[in-house]
């Protein structure tokens, strides 16, 4: 003859016990919470890789429309242009490609780097933790006449 158990008795023997809240705290906790945190940290990636094209692309178009290299002028901008986009202070860094001071040739190329740190992980109210760094580049020509009366 079988007996009948009632549902969730574990073994014939009644030994088998389980944990399902500990269960669940600990697959919430192990499974579920590196999930939410990539997943809350890719807008941020997203959007520091964004900024950082935007300030290369500006950096690049004023140094070659003003037709002489002015890295001062390019790092104030960066910076300016980072704060202005919700990076904080120090995480965006301009570099342009030609000598300081130099008039540039017209019809040249003109490239501009910026780096932008980026975190590896965000966590609201509490901030970054690891980063890493990422590099925009914008290459932009120079007018031919810029130099002409």
């Amino acid at each position: 003859m079988t007996s009948l158990r009632p549902r969730g008795a574990g073994s014939p023997d009644g030994t088998e016990v389980g944990f399902a809240a500990i269960e669940l705290v600990a697959g919430l906790a192990l499974l579920l919470l590196p999930v939410a945190i990539v997943v809350l940290t890719l807008p941020t990636w997203a959007e520091r890789q964004t900024t950082g094209r935007a300030i290369a692309r500006e950096v690049a178009r004023r140094t070659a429309a003003s037709g002489v290299c002015d890295v001062a002028a390019a790092r104030e901008l960066a910076g300016s242009m980072a704060r202005n986009l919700g990076v904080p202070p120090g995480d965006a860094h301009a570099a342009i490609g030609c000598e300081p001071g130099a008039v540039l040739d017209p019809g040249s190329t003109l490239e501009a780097d910026v780096t932008v740190r980026m975190p590896a992980v965000h966590l609201l109210g509490i901030g970054d933790l690891g980063a890493w760094t990422w590099t925009a580049r914008h290459r932009e020509p120079v007018d031919v006449y810029v130099g002409a009366p």
